[in-house]
């Protein structure tokens, strides 16, 4: 599927967005999410957001017994109209085969 201006990718009146429509929104410097079908979008973090998270990483990672993963910005796709991009999620190791993380990560 193509990128699209916001405009072209927003869905008819009444309907809630799918993963599939935010699969076409256009890579602009904001971060979007689907929450119940209805669009999130924020700005991308900055730098002193990243230095934080990257620190928090790095503890989590350190604390992790074996089998669990701590990974960065994954895509967790928890229903066809709910997908999030978290700076963090602690998984499962055998969730980290997948392009998405499709339940809910242990944090």
């Amino acid at each position: 599927m193509s990128t699209v201006t916001v405009d072209e990718a927003w869905p008819a009146t009444g309907h809630p967005f799918t993963v599939e429509e935010l699969g076409r929104m256009p890579d602009d410097g904001r971060r979007y999410e689907l929450l119940d079908g209805s669009l999130v979008v924020s700005p991308r973090p900055g730098m002193p957001h990243q230095v934080v998270a990257g620190e928090l990483f790095h503890v989590l990672r350190l604390a992790c017994p074996p089998g669990i993963r701590v990974v960065p910005e994954p895509t967790v796709q928890l229903a066809l109209d709910t997908e999030f991009v978290p700076d963090i999620v602690v998984v499962g190791e055998d969730q980290i085969n997948a392009a998405k993380c499709t339940s809910p990560p242990m944090l």
